[in-house]
């Protein structure tokens, strides 16, 4: 079987049910073979499927059935933008919940704070619901293009490396409930930087930082937050790597560690009184957060070049039929 026929069909059964894939895989290399007639050049093989349509357009009509609930060409995005957005949300308006009620003037009892937690995780993924699926119905009334790539030969050959520059749906996901919580601990660290201290039975705890000097910087650390939140969506949204989103999250990543090394270096953010109760001048201290930075960098360095040498290393094979050397 040609390869880019093959990876068609996998493309076109990965939007389907599992139990299901088997046979339309079988019944779709069928077709195929017969809209060749025995031609098997790659010139017919690329006329055929490219007249077959794009796989997540193909795959439709082997569900038997459309779904209407916001439209047939929108509802696939729709389901994928509604699981992030409600994953997200949820989550984050647990620890919200959990932090609002741990600072909470009155003590309340753990069944009232179960029942306050599950209430506004029910009101905020009601909300998500609500807001993403009036937004895609506008999207279908005028009839928005939803299409992440257009249908094309560029399209057809790019299968061909799928499976091996697939991102890890689970990757994505995680990366952005990660990203979503730590920006709630921020917004919570902006407000109440003296959360972060040394606490003392019977005295007053000491803070870390200067709350006036950190408060700045901590807004730029928001700013870099959301940028990688984006790009860890776009990945989930586009599910295979190529070298414009390659490009992107590296960026985005190297933008976001030289954030965090200058703002870990700005001295004048820590409190005085906090370092003078740790063993160790501050000369030592500006050594050891200098060593941590740098073996962060390092370990950067490293995911980086693991997802460069996914996004161009050979992966078609050479004329002779054997696999290329890696």
């Amino acid at each position: 079987m040609h390869d880019l026929i093959k990876r068609y069909v996998e493309e076109t059964v990965r939007h389907l049910p599992v139990k299901e894939r088997e046979e339309v895989a079988l019944e779709l290399e069928t077709n195929i073979e017969d809209m060749l007639g025995g031609d098997s050049s790659t010139e017919k093989v690329e006329e055929t499927l490219l007249a077959l349509g794009s796989p997540a357009i193909l795959a439709r009509q082997y569900r038997g059935k459309e779904r209407y609930l916001i439209g047939p060409e929108t509802f696939d995005l729709y389901v994928m933008v509604l699981k992030i957005v409600s994953l997200v949300v949820g989550l984050v308006t647990m620890v919200i919940t959990f932090i609002s009620l741990f600072f909470a003037a009155e003590s309340i009892g753990l069944p009232q704070m179960i029942a306050e937690v599950l209430a506004s995780v029910f009101s905020g993924l009601s909300s998500a619901f609500l807001y993403v699926t009036i937004t895609f119905a506008i999207m279908s009334y005028y009839q928005v293009n939803t299409e992440l790539e257009e249908w094309n030969l560029k399209a057809l050959h790019a299968l061909e490396e799928a499976p091996t520059r697939r991102i890890k749906k689970s990757d994505s996901i995680g990366e952005m409930v990660g990203l979503s919580i730590f920006f709630v601990l921020l917004v919570v660290l902006y407000s109440r930087s003296d959360l972060i201290a040394l606490y003392r039975k019977g005295a007053e705890p000491i803070p870390l930082f200067i709350s006036q000097a950190m408060k700045p910087y901590i807004i730029g650390w928001m700013i870099t937050t959301i940028l990688t939140f984006s790009v860890a969506v776009v990945k989930y949204a586009k599910q295979f790597w190529n070298t414009t989103l390659f490009a992107i999250s590296a960026l985005a990543d190297l933008v976001g560690l030289c954030y965090f090394i200058f703002l870990s270096t700005r001295w004048s953010i820590y409190n005085p009184d906090f370092l003078a109760f740790i063993p160790g001048s501050m000369a030592r201290w500006q050594i050891i957060i200098k060593a941590a930075c740098t073996v962060l960098l390092i370990l950067t360095l490293i995911s980086l070049a693991d997802d460069a040498y996914t996004v161009f290393r050979r992966t078609r094979p050479n004329e002779s039929g054997k696999e290329p050397a890696r």
